[in-house]
């Protein structure tokens, strides 16, 4: 296998995100996706937070925007732990030892419900943050526009991500009424992510 760890060691971003990405890629599924969807809709809220920054000529309530990014972003940091907690104790679950089928599959079922808790945060707060990148992307700097809009649709795929987590975690319960909130998180944030490109096609 081609090691390409020494030729990304010059680069900056290459460091600091080099651990990050072993984790993901180890055979251990923790952090897993759901992390991974809340950190990428995390990246695409400090975007959109410097969008907003940069933007405080052009749209006159930049400042209120860019602290809404600034909480979004950190939303998404804690929950991207939260789930790998969660599908932690889910993955142990399914080791545990119980008298019967039926109690095992019980268990299971209740861990796994609990897990679809996080995707479906994930799911909600990454929706925020494309509705909050496509409202900058109105009234941006136009320098940075193009930034807002891949905000937008970074926020959006990892919303729908997430939607499909919590989908996959409550498949002993597909009646279950997180399943819709979480597919009306997921549309949200692809009707965000539309006018966002919409913006830009006006230009």
């Amino acid at each position: 296998m081609c090691d390409a760890r020494p030729a990304m060691d010059d680069g900056k971003l290459a460091r600091q995100t080099a651990d990050l990405l072993d984790d993901v890629a180890a055979r251990d599924l923790a952090p897993g996706a759901g992390s991974v969807a809340a950190v990428t809709a995390a990246l695409a809220a400090a975007i959109a937070e410097c969008v907003a920054r940069m933007s405080t000529e052009a749209a006159g309530d930049a400042d209120r925007g860019a602290a809404k990014a600034l909480e979004l972003r950190e939303r998404l940091v804690l929950l991207a732990d939260a789930n790998a907690n969660a599908y932690e104790e889910a993955r142990l679950s399914l080791g545990r030892e119980a008298p019967d089928d039926a109690l095992r599959d019980a268990r299971l079922g209740s861990d796994l419900a609990l897990a679809a808790y996080t995707p479906l945060s994930i799911a909600e707060v990454s929706a925020d943050a494309a509705e909050l990148a496509a409202m900058l992307a109105v009234g941006a700097n136009p320098e940075v526009r193009a930034d807002a809009v891949v905000a937008a649709c970074l926020a959006e795929a990892a919303s729908r991500g997430a939607s499909h987590l919590v989908r996959i975690n409550l498949g002993m319960a597909p009646e279950d009424d997180r399943v819709g909130t979480a597919q009306d998180h997921a549309e949200r944030a692809a009707a965000a992510r539309a006018r966002a490109l919409g913006q830009t096609a006006r230009d």
